[in-house]
C-alpha cells in the first residue's frame, strides 16, 4: 500500500504513537533524522498491521464461502436421504401387509388341522372301523390311509406357510435395520449441517469483529464495489460485442436473442414486482455503517433465510457464484442494457447462461455476507449505473 494512503487511513494511530515517543524521549535528544525514521517505522508498523488484517479478512471470507458451499451439499444429501427413507418406509408397509395376510392364512390352516386331528381322535376313540357312504362301505385301512394323507398334506402346507412367514419377518427385520442405518446417516448429515452453519456464523462474527475499524471497512466495501463494477463492465462489454456481431450479420447465440422480452424492462417502471415479499430495511442511497462514506447502491429486503428469491422479469443469467461482500450472487440480463442483481443468497438455483422467466426462483435468501446482514440485497442497473429499485416498484 502506498505510504500516503496508509497515512490517511491511520493518522490517529500514528499521532498517538508519536505522542508517546515524544513523551518518552527528551526533545533535545531527538535529531530530525531520528524523528523521521521513527515516524516512518510507525507508518510501516501500521501498514504491516493493516496488511495482516486484510489477509485475515480474505481468509475468513474464503472460509465463509466454503461453509456456504458445504452447507448446500449437506442439504442436498439430507434431501436424498429423506427420499430414500420414505421409499424404505413404503417397502416396510408392503412387508407388514404381506405378513398380516399370511398370519390370517396361517390361522385358518391351524384351525383346519386342529379339526382334522380332532375328528381322527374321535374315530379312534369310538373304535369305528368303517364309515357308511353314499357309494357303499369303506374298510378301515383304506379310510385311515386317506385320513393320514390328508393330514400330512395339511401339515406340510402349514409348515410351508410358517416358513414363508418366518422369511417375510426376517426380510422385514432386515429392512428395518437398513432404515435405522439410513436414519442414523440422516441425523449425522443434519448434525454436520448444523456444525457447518455454526462454523459459518462464528466466521461471520469473527469477520465483523475484524472489520470494526472504519477505515479498513471502507476500504473493503470499496474493493467489493470495484469487483462488482468490474464484473458488470465485463458483462456489458460481452453484450455489446454480441450486439456488434448481430449487426454485422454474424450468427448470434440463441440465448442472446432470448433475453429480449416481449415487454421491455424499461416499460416496467412503477410496475416491477419485488424479488421477495418483504419490507425494505436498507434504502437505496442510505449510509451503510457508522460514519462510513459508503452508501447502498441497492436495497436490502428483510427476507427470512431460505425464502425463494424470484426473477423480477425474464432474462438470462450472466453471473451465478460467490462474490466477496455480496455472498452468493445472481445477475440477470434483461436486454436494453438493464441488469438486476440478487445478492446475499443462501443457495443459487440458476446457472450461467440459463434463461429465467419472470417469477421463477433463482436462489434462496440467506445470511451469506456480513457486510449486508440477514436479508436479500437487490440492485437495478442500466449501462452499469445503479438505479433506485424503489422507484420501479408500484407505489404503496
Amino acid at each position: 500500500m502506498r505510504i500516503h494512503a496508509i497515512l490517511s487511513l491511520s493518522l490517529s494511530w500514528v499521532g498517538l504513537l508519536l505522542a508517546g515517543l515524544l513523551v518518552a524521549v527528551p526533545a533535545t535528544a531527538l535529531e530530525p533524522e531520528a524523528e523521521l525514521e521513527k515516524t516512518l517505522e510507525a507508518i510501516r508498523d501500521v501498514e504491516r498491521s493493516l496488511e495482516e488484517r486484510r489477509e485475515a479478512v480474505a481468509d475468513l471470507e474464503d472460509r465463509i464461502a466454503a461453509s456456504a458451499r458445504g452447507a448446500g451439499e449437506q442439504r442436498e444429501r439430507l434431501d436424498e436421504l429423506k427420499r430414500r427413507r420414505e421409499a424404505q418406509e413404503e417397502v416396510i408397509a408392503e412387508h407388514e401387509a404381506r405378513v398380516a395376510r399370511r398370519e390370517e392364512r396361517l390361522h385358518e390352516q391351524r384351525h383346519d388341522a386342529a379339526r382334522l386331528v380332532h375328528d381322527q381322535w374321535l374315530q379312534a376313540r369310538h373304535g369305528q372301523r368303517e364309515r357308511p357312504t353314499e357309494g357303499g362301505q369303506r374298510h378301515h385301512p383304506v379310510y385311515a390311509a386317506a385320513i393320514q394323507q390328508a393330514r400330512e398334506r395339511t401339515l406340510a402346507g402349514l409348515h410351508e406357510r410358517i416358513e414363508e412367514l418366518l422369511a417375510a419377518r426376517a426380510g422385514l427385520t432386515e429392512e428395518r435395520e437398513r432404515l435405522a442405518r439410513r436414519e442414523t446417516e440422516t441425523r449425522e448429515a443434519m448434525a454436520e449441517l448444523e456444525r457447518q452453519e455454526a462454523a459459518r456464523r462464528a466466521a461471520l462474527e469473527e469477520l465483523e469483529a475484524a472489520m470494526e475499524d472504519e477505515a479498513l471497512e471502507l476500504e473493503r466495501l470499496e474493493r467489493n464495489a470495484e469487483t462488482l463494477d468490474r464484473v458488470i463492465t465485463e458483462i456489458e462489454e460481452q453484450r455489446h460485442a454480441t450486439a456488434a456481431e448481430e449487426q454485422t450479420g454474424e450468427e448470434a447465440a440463441p440465448r442472446s436473442r432470448a433475453v429480449n422480452p416481449d415487454v421491455p424492462f424499461a416499460d416496467l417502471e412503477g410496475e416491477l414486482p419485488r424479488p421477495v415479499d418483504a419490507p425494505v430495511i436498507r434504502d437505496f442511497g442510505s449510509e451503510r455503517r457508522g460514519n462510513l462514506r459508503s452508501q447502498w447502491n441497492g436495497v436490502v429486503l428483510e427476507a427470512p433465510s431460505g425464502a425463494p428469491v424470484r426473477a423480477v422479469h425474464q432474462g438470462r443469467v450472466v453471473y451465478a457464484d460467490w462474490m466477496q461482500g455480496y455472498g452468493f450472487l445472481v445477475i440477470l440480463d434483461h436486454g436494453d442494457d438493464f441488469l438486476t442483481l440478487y445478492g446475499n443468497l443462501e443457495d443459487i438455483l440458476a446457472g450461467p447462461g440459463e434463461r429465467a422467466d419472470a417469477g421463477e426462483p433463482v436462489g434462496r435468501a440467506g445470511e451469506g455476507s456480513p457486510a449486508i446482514a440477514p436479508g436479500l440485497y437487490f440492485e437495478v442497473r442500466r449501462q452499469g449505473r445503479t438505479l433506485n429499485p424503489q422507484e420501479w416498484w408500484p407505489s404503496q
